[in-house]
């Protein structure tokens, strides 16, 4: 019981951190969410399935990926602990998802229904708000990705990766983060042997 009390005690205060919420509104908000864990290799959802969750993880890390008809990987994003995962255009289109969201260590998730969230934005302001903010940062920083894409070449984005978000490189298998990057394990290991 002391344990859930900690996880829901870190949701509020990572909710909080974005919008200011009154007691009413976590009150109505709190019992929508609940504790589930994912072994490595686990999915939140797959490519296909319905996307109808949203995740705040407290212990572990998630990607987001796209499947390519050939069945080759994309890496779309990457959540590690104190921050939330969801795969936004699925939620939002209410279609089958075209995102994988799965576990690349073990995780703890408290997890709710992206619906049960909306359906109080009408009756509370601050969640609305909070709807609002979340929705804004994940387009920033889709725009920023989109835009180093277009700009950038592979060593650039590499070296802004490294000051951007050390923990990715520090964390994340060498794989990973080539996909991540757009370029092969080949490619990166050429382009952090030509920093070196």
């Amino acid at each position: 019981m002391q344990k859930k009390s900690h996880h829901v005690s870190r949701l509020r205060s990572a909710l909080s951190a974005i919008s200011d919420l009154s007691e009413e509104a976590w009150i109505a908000l709190e019992p929508n969410w609940e504790y589930k864990e994912l072994k490595r290799g686990d999915y939140l959802h797959k490519v296909g399935e319905p996307a109808t969750q949203i995740a705040f993880v407290l212990e572990g890390a998630l990607r987001e990926y796209f499947l390519t008809y050939e069945g080759q990987e994309f890496n779309k994003a990457f959540v590690f602990s104190d921050e939330f995962s969801g795969s936004l255009l699925d939620l939002i289109s209410e279609d089958v998802s075209t995102a994988s969201v799965q576990a690349i260590k073990p995780c703890k998730l408290m997890v709710t229904q992206y619906q049960s969230m909306t359906d109080l934005y009408d009756q509370f302001e601050c969640l609305q708000r909070m709807g609002r903010v979340i929705i804004e940062g994940l387009f920033i920083k889709k725009a920023r990705r989109e835009y180093e894409f277009l700009t950038m070449d592979a060593p650039s984005r590499y070296q802004l990766l490294v000051k951007q978000n050390p923990r990715f490189v520090k964390e994340l298998p060498k794989y990973h983060l080539a996909s991540y990057l757009g370029i092969t394990p080949e490619g990166l290991s050429r382009i952090r042997a030509n920093l070196k």
